[in-house]
């Protein structure tokens, strides 16, 4: 297993950590994952209503068992195409760990327009890792 290959696994997980939906979304782009083809509508449907949700002050902790099955459910399926079990699972411990990072950051955060920049800001972070990501494989 090339070192380029778990690289991109962290990234990937790294990104899926802090949205649920960008793993799916970067590998449909490319033609891969579960949610390739038409099913990629389906993906990129689920990943614009998670970044609008995500800008709500009601929403939930992403910590919550739902937000981190679904972080920790896409990154590692998308660290296995990546980069194989290995991939899998380091995708995995990136994505719980740029979860918590995200969540601490969020709760530091003070005021409405600073959470609405940080949540933005984590948006393009996000899927910017997750591209990065696929296209290094």
């Amino acid at each position: 297993m090339s070192d380029r290959r778990l690289v991109a696994a962290a990234l990937l997980g790294l990104g899926g950590g802090l949205r649920s939906f960008a793993p799916p979304v970067a590998l449909a782009l490319h033609g891969r994952g579960p949610l390739a083809g038409a099913a990629r509508f389906i993906a990129f449907g689920a990943a614009v209503g998670e970044v609008i949700a995500d800008k709500q002050p009601q929403m939930g902790s992403r910590l919550a068992p739902r937000g981190l099955g679904l972080r920790l459910g896409f990154s590692s399926t998308g660290g296995g195409d990546l980069g194989g079990w290995e991939g899998a699972g380091i995708a995995a411990v990136a994505a719980l760990a740029a979860a918590f990072a995200g969540s601490r950051l969020r709760t530091t955060v003070q005021g409405r327009p600073a959470q609405l920049a940080a949540a933005v800001a984590e948006d393009a972070l996000s899927y910017g890792l997750v591209l990065a990501a696929v296209r290094m494989r």
